[in-house]
């Protein structure tokens, strides 16, 4: 309303209510159309066959019927035709493919030879015999051949939607289509779960969503992309079924039968959207005039159905924790604490089928029920039913398509979110504060002080610590996955020795199985690390339980007391436990536990787990709270319906306007420097105008401001005495000299470390010039850069806030080299030179200048980064081998050459997270009072740092690949990183030898951790470059294209807030903001 050619007069008369009846009724006939007519909500009802104990039936259709009303759904085939006709269309991938990254010896061209037909690259993936390479569970092939590395990112990428579309293709033609029309699969998503309406009330729904797999999966979770298809929103059991049972037999339904109930209507409203249009479809394609105005035949596939543990089994029609609690395998619940053993691999093989004997089993049991007239509870049902964990419930996808070879149990894949984030890291979390409880003194104080210093990462990746951590309160899964990836300094040295080394062994497998889980993008490599750290992690896990935690009487947390006394006292013996808190243990023995080896397996079958991932429902959800707010409270499930139904029409509208809007004036279209992408930066607090747009093919941005400068002379008089300050302005000078000669050869002249470069005399620094001896300070500096999984992100260092950066560590030769040493990333005879320096950025500034030999040449900007080194501490050991995260620390004020220089800003490869190693306390022996330690620490611990910091290398799934290796998107911008185990470091060997459950040694052989090759990627016929030109990616910009600053003179953002372009690491909304959707391909 604030845009000048708002006009009021235009509202006269406007009535919303009649508007929107408009809106519900308009429709359009043609085919193709994404405003079909036959796409409507449709209310309904569904029957149930109510059972009695003793009363029996001649048969089932015999049994009383009771009614559910009030069900709200879409037909399956009217979403799918919606879904297809979308202009979106045109960027999904409706043919499944196989990507792999292809080899490129160095110093060779790229192998151009993309072409390789469906069965060519089907044989050339299969099952290989690879003897350096140590698997310890099942793995169905290696994916490497003599082409390139099998990459795993998209659902289209997958196995399960490769055979499913050859399988498909295999079928003979439906007669009468032409030979050009083409064949596809829909690959479709479920998610389904109940989710409350308001903070306060009653208010709940439970919608089911779809989502199709054709559509990238950076897309799909954004929640503003409208990805998903709101299906159907399912009514709970209405209360007034104790009043028919009553009307009926006189007596109150007993919870067995309402709980069957509950399962029956779960299953009738499935059978009612898989009705017989849909089967048509199923079996014969849908021809559908697609979006990008082509005809395809098309045949819907279901995948996966992303729900939480609850909602699983209660799809999968089986028990709560019952005996065999997993929906994939028949596993015994007493089984699960071998998680990661020969014995569990072997169990997991019994994977569960939708075979005769369920079938004959859930029919036998029926048949009791309504014609014998059996208890629910009957020993006999237990008996037959039991085994298997199954309900006496008939699943609607084993009714409709089991006879076309489908095995529903297939969809429930496992869920990072509720199973290991909000389940099994949570359990372990939780004990971790019993223990700390239990051991007394101050430990859960100093344990909440730490978590409080821990300094803030990203936009949102690493969030400010509340200030009592151990309160446990009002936490979401993105909270627990904090302190997950953050509090192995917070609670290292807190217990005694032998306790404290059992679980920093378990945390950083516990941060080490998280990271390799949620991978966006996985090679060979990093699925079958995910299998070895399973492994790790189960024996870590049965270590702690069966060592540490029998020494410590553990018991509730306070809050969970608390919880455990309001409960007490709405019971009848509200006295009982009154008075204290109960005990509790570590348990382990959880589906959700077990669960942690099916990860490799389904990453192997459907690519990465975000495409199974609950977060994008459980997004979702704001759509359909927000339109909540709009209804009148009164049958919302109907209003939130047709808001939903109108918001989409609405965008398709609003989408044709756009394009002719563009069509008819090309030329508005914002774009910078010929970027429509191009991301703006935010505006500074100072009222004035906005940064100006930064392009993503920078490599960094400061802002062109000249604002803020001072007198370099004077500005150095002002600080003296300061240590850090000694020899600032000569150093700044060879600085400047190596920049302006373009002397910047990593080889042997790196411009980082002035004990590299050759040493300059006066006369040498007298040639650099520096304009009116002004220096011009500036407050943030934004890193552009490509992250493994080929997309384009940024960090904004602030001296402030986030001052660390990481940098790439050029070949090192002698032990000596400043600031990285030779450290042991898994051993202490590693010979290898640490990959990255760290340093901290004290100030940002610009200098103009040239040199004095360049008589008729202009002053020249220069953009320094004035840094103190941190350097590795060589005495930790650290790594994925010794489970430990990489110690630093400063340099010594007495070397105060080598502890602070000057950093060209293009070398930073992107800001780091750094934690303070709280055991270790702090020390003024490093650096006397100085303005280098005033950026960022606590003003009570003034002329103090701390003796050392913990690199973490889980902040987020870049930063982690940048240590494991082998990052895609990292060719060219990454040192040789030790990516792996060493062979000494596993054996198939149990905690304990006398232990019932020892497994044995088995003989492993040596894993194979060559570095991924600089390589390119391949889509069947399309190549893109990603090796051939090395600066492609660690620039962030086309090696040919000019890279051009903008002109236009603005501010600096003085605020501290950074600008996130696409990680999306830790941020609730799951949403990328990338700049250059394209990203890779368009390049």
């Amino acid at each position: 309303m604030q845009d000048p050619r708002f006009r009021t007069e235009d509202l006269a008369g406007f009535d919303a209510a009649r508007e929107g009846r408009r809106l519900d009724t308009y429709c359009e006939y043609e085919e193709g159309s994404a405003l079909s007519s036959r796409d409507v909500w449709v209310k309904t009802s569904v029957k149930l066959r109510v059972p009695k104990e003793g009363v029996r039936y001649a048969s089932e259709h015999e049994a009383p019927e009771f009614v559910v009303d009030g069900i709200y759904y879409r037909s399956f085939t009217e979403i799918l035709r919606t879904m297809y006709t979308q202009s979106r269309v045109k960027d999904w991938h409706v043919v499944p493919h196989k990507l792999y990254c292809l080899h490129v010896d160095d110093g060779s061209e790229t192998d151009t030879a993309s072409t390789r037909s469906r069965e060519d690259s089907d044989a050339s993936s299969s099952d290989h015999s690879d003897g350096s390479r140590r698997n310890h569970a099942p793995v169905a092939h290696q994916d490497e051949d003599e082409d390139g590395i099998r990459i795993r990112s998209e659902l289209y990428h997958s196995d399960a939607v490769w055979e499913e579309d050859l399988r498909m293709r295999a079928r003979p033609r439906e007669a009468g289509d032409s030979d050009d029309l083409e064949y596809i699969i829909a690959p479709l998503i479920i998610y389904s779960d109940s989710t409350h309406l308001t903070n306060f009330g009653w208010a709940s729904l439970w919608p089911v969503y779809l989502y199709n797999g054709s559509e990238s999966k950076y897309t799909r979770g954004r929640p503003s992309a409208y990805s998903a298809q709101h299906a159907a929103y399912i009514p709970s059991l209405p209360n007034t079924i104790q009043d028919f049972y009553v009307r009926l037999h006189g007596i109150a339904a007993t919870a067995a039968v309402l709980t069957f109930l509950k399962r029956e209507l779960m299953q009738q409203i499935w059978l009612l959207l898989l009705d017989e249009p849909f089967m048509y479809a199923y079996v014969h394609g849908l021809i559908i005039l697609c979006g990008d105005s082509i005809r395809r035949r098309t045949f819907p596939r279901f995948f996966i159905h992303a729900a939480d543990y609850v909602e699983k089994v209660l799809q999968a029609c089986l028990k709560f924790l019952a005996k065999c609690p997993c929906p994939r395998c028949r596993i015994n619940k007493d089984k699960i604490i071998e998680m990661g053993t020969l014995n569990d691999r072997s169990r997991r093989s019994q994977v569960r089928m939708d075979n005769d004997d369920i079938h004959w089993r859930i029919s036998l049991a029926r048949q009791w029920i309504f014609e014998d007239g059996t208890p629910l509870t009957s020993v006999y049902i237990t008996r037959l039913l039991g085994p298997l964990s199954l309900t006496p419930t008939r699943n609607a996808f084993s009714v409709r398509l089991r006879e076309h070879g489908f095995n529903f149990y297939s969809l429930y894949a496992p869920d990072l979110l509720h199973e290991f984030e909000l389940g099994t890291w949570k359990d372990t979390f939780n004990h971790y504060l019993r223990v700390l409880y239990a051991a007394g003194g101050d430990n859960i104080q100093e344990f909440n002080r730490r978590f409080r210093q821990i300094p803030t990462f990203g936009r949102s990746t690493i969030r400010r610590f509340c200030t009592n951590v151990s309160e446990q309160s009002k936490l979401a899964a993105r909270d627990y996955e904090g302190r997950l990836k953050c509090h192995i300094p917070a609670i290292e040295g807190l217990l005694p020795e032998r306790d404290d080394l059992i679980i920093l062994d378990l945390s950083f497998d516990c941060a080490m199985w998280h990271a390799l889980a949620k991978l966006r993008m996985h090679t060979p490599r990093t699925i079958d690390a995910l299998d070895e750290t399973t492994v790790q992690l189960g024996r870590s896990v049965r270590r702690f339980a069966k060592t540490t935690c029998k020494d410590y009487v553990t018991v509730e947390l306070p809050r969970e007391a608390a919880r455990s006394r309001r409960k007490a006292r709405k019971t009848a013996d509200s006295d009982i436990n009154a008075g204290g808190a109960k005990r509790k243990v570590f348990n382990y023995k959880t589906y959700k536990f077990h669960s942690l080896w099916d990860y490799p397996s389904c990453i192997r079958t459907f690519t990465s787990m975000d495409n199974a991932t609950t977060q994008d429902g459980e997004l979702e959800h704001r759509h359909v709270k927000r339109f909540y707010a709009r209804t009148n409270k009164n049958e919302y499930a109907y209003q939130i319906a047709l808001h939903t139904h109108r918001a989409a029409k609405l965008r398709v509208i609003k989408e044709r306007v756009d394009v002719a809007a563009s069509t008819a004036s090309p030329d508005d279209s914002a774009q910078t420097d010929g970027f429509p992408n191009a991301v703006r930066s935010p505006q500074d607090d100072s009222g004035t105008e906005p940064l100006p747009y930064s392009s993503p093919l920078d490599h960094h941005h400061i802002a062109d401001s000249q604002r803020d400068h001072e007198d370099l002379i004077a500005w150095t008089r002002s600080h003296q005495g300061d240590p850090a300050l000694e020899g600032f302005i000569l150093s700044l000078k060879e600085h400047l000299l190596e920049r302006l000669r373009g002397r910047e050869d990593r080889d042997h002249l790196d411009s980082r470390t002035p004990e590299s470069s050759v040493p300059y005399s006066a006369s040498d620094r007298a040639q650099v010039l520096i304009r009116n001896n002004q220096i011009y300070w500036h407050s943030v500096l934004r890193v552009n850069y490509t992250t493994y999984d080929l997309r384009r992100s940024q960090d904004s260092i602030n001296p402030r806030t986030h001052a660390d950066i990481l940098l790439l560590s050029p070949a090192a030769d002698s032990e000596g080299d400043i600031p990285g040493a030779k450290g042991d990333s898994t051993s202490d005879s590693c010979s290898e030179a640490h990959p990255f320096w760290y340093a901290r950025v004290v100030k940002i500034f610009h200098v103009n200048a040239r040199l004095a030999s360049d008589a008729g040449g202009s002053f020249e900007r220069v953009d320094v980064l004035w840094v103190r080194w941190l350097r590795l501490d060589e005495t930790a050991p650290w790594g994925f081998g010794a489970k430990r995260l990489p110690r630093l620390h400063f340099i010594p004020h007495a070397d105060v050459e080598r502890s602070f220089a000057f950093v060209n800003p293009s070398d930073v490869l992107r800001g780091v997270h750094l934690i303070p190693a709280f055991a270790f306390r702090r020390t003024d022996k490093l650096l006397g009072p100085s303005l280098a330690r005033a950026v960022r620490d606590e003003p009570s611990a003034e002329d103090t740092d701390f003796c050392y910091y913990y690199v973490n290398m889980f902040v987020d799934r870049d930063m982690f690949m940048r240590f494991f290796g082998g990052g895609v998107g990292h060719q060219g911008g990454t040192g040789r990183v030790q990516t792996a185990f060493d062979a000494e470091d596993f054996e198939w060997v149990d905690l304990d030898e006398d232990d019932e459950d020892i497994i044995g040694n088995a003989p492993v052989d040596e894993w194979e951790v060559d570095e991924l090759s600089n390589g390119e990627l391949r889509e069947e016929q399309d190549v893109v470059a990603c090796g051939e030109d090395e600066e492609l990616l660690y620039n962030g910009a086309a090696p040919d294209e000019e890279e051009a600053r903008g002109d236009s003179s603005s501010e600096d953002d003085d605020s501290g807030e950074e600008l996130d372009c696409g990680s999306g690491e830790g941020d609730d909304n799951g949403e990328e903001d990338e700049y250059g959707a394209e990203g890779f391909a368009a390049w």
